[in-house]
């Protein structure tokens, strides 16, 4: 009996310790397997009735790719020669190519060229008449133009090898992010309750990110679109009050030398020059608004991977969210693998971007500025009126939009530690230690190259100290322009509504 009892003990020591070679041996290819590989464990995750990951809607695979969700943006921003990348129309990333051959590069070039002529005209009458708020708008306006047009096609060389690698990350995370019905069997129905409602998205986050895109696209680029309007309609009763004033019968040359005095004070005008000019403008606008609108959408796409992450954490939580469920360390292994792709792919469209968004924050604060400074004038007309407010509520908005969007990464990337906080010290191992070591030391967040991250805090620093800086800046203007007003007093009520002399001097063209 005791040589049967000492049998049984020798193997059931040899199966454990065979069950702990077999964990490390699991550990080792987790730690060494690379971004590009699938995991043998998505299965094993998959079929746990413990897991407590698998908490994510189950969509149609396309719904939730970044690339299928972009489509209708990228195509809408081809109409005005931005983002020049082929085989958009394809729902697999890998059909995307950048080549220097294709017509939406002679496109873009064309249009950035156009800007730039622009800037160019501004330059020149700035070096040649006095130098005003008004004229300073129209140099930053064409340059942030140009220069995004051109930033959008150095990221187009660059989009589909990204766009393949986020895509395969895509698809290698999705095993783990389906729904099951499944718990374990020690979860109380009160628990079972308490989770689902921690988990289950809501509102704007239960849509798929392609519905997602559709409608922050929608009331962005709706928003753009009455801006305009209201732009065009403000433009047109300026030139109709300053034609009648002045008595030219022309209304059409009125309005363009009221919009673009940078170009027809130097040249006479035509019709097939206003309606260039006007096209430069509507590509110019749009590129300046899709800027804003696309650093939105690519925040929502990382924001969303990592909500993902974090609803698989949460939903390991015991009642009232304290205690954690014990976990195998092969599953912690996966989460801070999982945790470590997403930060990687952070820092990679980080590094793709991070011009973009320096080009977004400066020139939106400066562009706030000048409608401050705008807002001390007097309006001639209603029209103006609603346009100068409705102008400068979107673009706070936009601000705003983007900040708060972008911010949503580092804060989602700092949710994993209360989770990991809860982990008793029985089962606090070396994965679990290791996971929490880089939630709260790495940073991850979207930078304006380097030079700041968007967080909240950062927010919160430029409302509250930099606010000092723009009152001050604000002063300074209005000192400005209060010595021009001076040379200004005598002068009739054709210059308060045309608001510029060189209109005298247009000469107008048959063609």
């Amino acid at each position: 009996m005791s040589e049967l009892h000492f049998r049984s003990a020798e193997i059931q020591e040899a199966m454990e310790q065979h069950q702990q070679q077999s964990n490390r041996r699991e550990m080792h290819k987790l730690d060494t397997m690379p971004m590009e590989a699938s995991f043998f464990f998505d299965a094993r995750a998959a079929s746990n009735p413990g897991g407590g990951g698998l908490d994510d809607p189950v969509d149609d695979g396309q719904s939730s790719s970044l690339h299928c969700a972009l489509r209708p943006i990228i195509i809408l921003a081809q109409v005005f020669a931005v983002f020049p990348v082929s085989g958009v129309n394809s729902s697999d990333a890998s059909t995307l190519e950048f080549t220097w051959r294709s017509p939406k590069i002679v496109y873009c070039c064309l249009s950035s060229l156009g800007s730039l002529v622009l800037t160019l005209f501004s330059i020149y009458r700035l070096a040649t008449t006095s130098i005003t708020s008004s004229k300073t708008s129209n140099l930053v306006f064409f340059f942030t133009a140009g220069i995004t047009t051109i930033l959008f096609l150095k990221l187009a060389r660059q989009w589909p090898a990204f766009a393949a690698t986020w895509q395969s990350m895509e698809r290698e995370l999705a095993t783990r992010y389906t729904r099951t019905t499944t718990t374990t069997t020690t979860t109380t129905t009160a628990e079972q309750g308490e989770n689902q409602g921690d988990n289950n998205p809501s509102g704007l986050e239960a849509l798929s990110l392609s519905a997602k895109f559709k409608v922050l696209s929608t009331v962005v680029m709706s928003l753009a679109l009455v801006e305009h309007s209201l732009s065009l309609l403000s433009g047109y009763v300026s030139a109709l009050e300053c034609a009648s004033l002045r008595g030219h019968a022309n209304t059409a040359a009125t309005y363009f030398s009221l919009q673009f005095p940078q170009i027809f004070t130097e040249s006479n005008f035509a019709l097939w020059k206003g309606a260039l000019v006007q096209f430069i403008n509507v590509l110019s606008t749009f590129s300046w608004n899709f800027m804003d609108l696309f650093l939105i959408l690519l925040s929502v796409a990382l924001t969303d991977q990592f909500k993902r992450l974090n609803r698989r954490l949460h939903s390991i939580r015991g009642k009232h969210g304290v205690a954690v469920k014990t976990m195998p360390e092969w599953w912690w292994a996966e989460a801070r693998i999982d945790f470590n792709r997403l930060a990687s792919m952070t820092r990679r469209v980080d590094s793709q971007i991070s011009d973009i968004v320096l080009l977004s924050f400066s020139t939106n604060l400066y562009f706030i500025c000048i409608q401050l400074l705008n807002s001390f004038k007097p309006m001639p007309n209603a029209i103006q009126t609603i346009y100068f407010c409705f102008s400068f509520g979107f673009l706070l908005l936009r601000t705003a939009a983007v900040s708060l969007y972008a911010a949503a990464i580092y804060d989602e990337s700092r949710l994993p530690a209360p989770v990991l906080y809860g982990v008793c010290s029985s089962n606090y191992s070396t994965e679990v230690r290791r996971f929490l070591n880089q939630v709260t030391t790495d940073s991850i967040s979207l930078t304006g190259m380097k030079f700041f991250s968007i967080t909240r805090s950062l927010i919160l620093t430029v409302s509250t100290f930099v606010a000092g800086t723009i009152v001050t800046y604000e002063l300074v203007l209005v000192q400005f322009n209060a010595v021009q007003a001076d040379h200004l007093q005598s002068d009739s009520n054709i210059t308060k509504v045309c608001e510029t002399h060189e209109l005298t001097d247009v000469v107008i063209d048959e063609f």
